[in-house]
C-alpha cells in the first residue's frame, strides 16, 4: 500500500535542530550516557529508548571499550544491557565533546560522527579516563531518528590532560 504524500511527510525526521541526528549523537553521549552519584540505576532500555529502536533491534554495534568477552554486537538490546553493570558499578560517568563533528543525511538514512572524551570513577575511587571517537548510523523510524549501527573507538589517556574539557557539550568544529 503506498503512502500518501501527507502520510509520508508525518513520518519523516527533522535533519536539522534539536532532533536532527548530529543533535542526538550529541546528547545520546553528553545525557544518554552519563552518570552521577545518586542517579537511579542504569537501565539500557528506560535511559536509552529515544536513541535505539528497542522493538527493531538488529544492527552492527562495536565498541573497544564494552566491557565482557565481545566487543561487537548485532542486537541493540543486548549491546546496551552489556554496559548495565559498568554504568551501576561507576560513582560518575562524565563526557566532553572534542571536535570533528559532522552529519550526512540522505531520506531516512544518516551518518554522525563526533570526537568526545570521557572520565569514569568506579564506586571503589579508581578512576578511567579515555578520549574517543564516535560514528552512528541512524534510520528514520515512525518520524524518530533510532541507531541500527554504531562504530565507538576509545583509548586511554590520563585524567588530567581531559580536565578542562568534562561537561563541554557544544557541536563547535
Amino acid at each position: 500500500m503506498a503512502l500518501t504524500q501527507a502520510a509520508a511527510a508525518d513520518t519523516a525526521c527533522v535533519t536539522s535542530g534539536a532532533e536532527s541526528p548530529l543533535e542526538l549523537h550529541r546528547d545520546w553521549i553528553m545525557e544518554g550516557w552519563e552518570r552521577r552519584e545518586g542517579d537511579p540505576a542504569f537501565v539500557f532500555a528506560t535511559k536509552m529508548q529515544r536513541y535505539y529502536d528497542l522493538e527493531q533491534t538488529e544492527g552492527v554495534f562495536y565498541d573497544n571499550f564494552a566491557p565482557g568477552k565481545t566487543q561487537l554486537f548485532s542486537d541493540s538490546s543486548r549491546y546496551g544491557a552489556n554496559w548495565e553493570d559498568l554504568q551501576n558499578a561507576a560513582r560518575s560517568v562524565l563526557h566532553g565533546l572534542t571536535s570533528g563533528h559532522d552529519q550526512l543525511v540522505d531520506g531516512k538514512v544518516a551518518s554522525t560522527t563526533l570526537g568526545f572524551v570521557g572520565r569514569l570513577e568506579r564506586l571503589n575511587g579508581e578512576v578511567l579516563a579515555f578520549d574517543g571517537r564516535s560514528q552512528l548510523g541512524w534510520t528514520c523510524t515512525d518520524g524518530a531518528w533510532k541507531i541500527h549501527q554504531e562504530l565507538n573507538y576509545a583509548w586511554v589517556v590520563e585524567p588530567e590532560t581531559i580536565v578542562d574539557v568534562l561537561g563541554k557539550g557544544e557541536l563547535t568544529p
